[in-house]
């Protein structure tokens, strides 16, 4: 029926951030741009790689946008790339407007996400390539941006997880303040009620720094560690964050394992030195 809609944004450049990374884990790339920054009417559109555009954005005045009843739902492969919408949509700008799961309302085999991108458009990922009431191999986790409700579930997976290092950096209030510090950089995963993985990130405005970065034994080699990294380098690159650090014990070689498939490169010509905030002052 429709050749293709259009949304009218108040900063395009803003919204190419955006939807370049929730349309992206989708399959959808932008097929044409028309970025002049400090003109008027610019554009973008995408689609299908290769294809024409299904959706454009149009810099206006005034968007409307929050219109009740409107939003736009677009087609997702599979479970995994539904919450990979809704993690990507949190670390660009957008609002969470429904956590992915099923939607037993809207069908047996209706699983979605819902968000609100930054100018307040309504917007919605669903799959329905799998049947709710089918029995199904694994649950699929869903990723949520952190906050001081998950703490205590947090630090009861970390304690339970070896090489995972707790400090009195890891009392709750500390964790509660450093959320309060960095939001919207940290994430955590869930498998139905039970939270099933955590990272933290946060910035000094220069270099990121990534901690916990933890999956429950009984929910690894589905990709979640993958997936719970990319919302944080995500989230940090959309702060202006080019690079970022982690520590990792050194007997810990399943976690080391990890990072070098994820391409992190180990900095054999540094040394990590630590000093208390409460050390005397060298003599001297």
């Amino acid at each position: 029926m429709f050749h293709h809609l259009s949304l009218g944004v108040a900063d395009v450049e803003r919204s190419a951030r955006f939807y370049d990374a929730v349309l992206g884990v989708l399959g959808h790339t932008r097929v044409w741009s028309d970025i002049r920054p400090g003109e008027t009417e610019q554009a973008i559109g995408y689609g299908p790689a290769g294809g024409g555009d299904l959706l454009a954005l149009k810099q206006v005045a005034r968007p409307a946008a929050d219109i009740p009843g409107q939003h736009i739902a677009f087609g997702a492969a599979t479970h995994e790339r539904v919450a990979a919408f809704h993690a990507a949509a949190l670390a660009h700008g957008g609002r969470d407007n429904g956590a992915p799961g099923w939607r037993p309302d809207y069908g047996d085999d209706y699983y979605a996400a819902f968000v609100v991108d930054p100018d307040g458009h309504r917007l919605e990922a669903v799959c329905k390539a799998i049947d709710r009431l089918a029995p199904q191999p694994a649950h699929v986790a869903a990723i949520t941006t952190f906050d001081a409700r998950h703490l205590d579930a947090a630090l009861a997976l970390w304690r339970d997880t070896p090489g995972v290092g707790l400090s009195d950096a890891d009392r709750p209030e500390a964790l509660a303040a450093f959320v309060r510090r960095n939001p919207g950089l940290s994430f955590v995963a869930f498998d139905g009620p039970a939270l099933v993985g955590t990272i933290l990130c946060g910035h000094d405005g220069r270099r990121g720094l990534i901690h916990h970065l933890t999956v429950a034994a009984t929910a690894r080699r589905r990709g979640l560690g993958r997936a719970l990294l990319h919302a944080g380098l995500q989230a940090l690159a959309t702060e202006g964050i080019g690079k970022c650090h982690l520590l990792v014990f050194a007997d810990n070689a399943e976690g080391q394992a990890f990072w070098r498939r994820m391409q992190a490169v180990e900095r054999q010509e540094l040394k990590l030195l630590s000093i208390a905030t409460t050390a005397p002052a060298a003599p001297g």
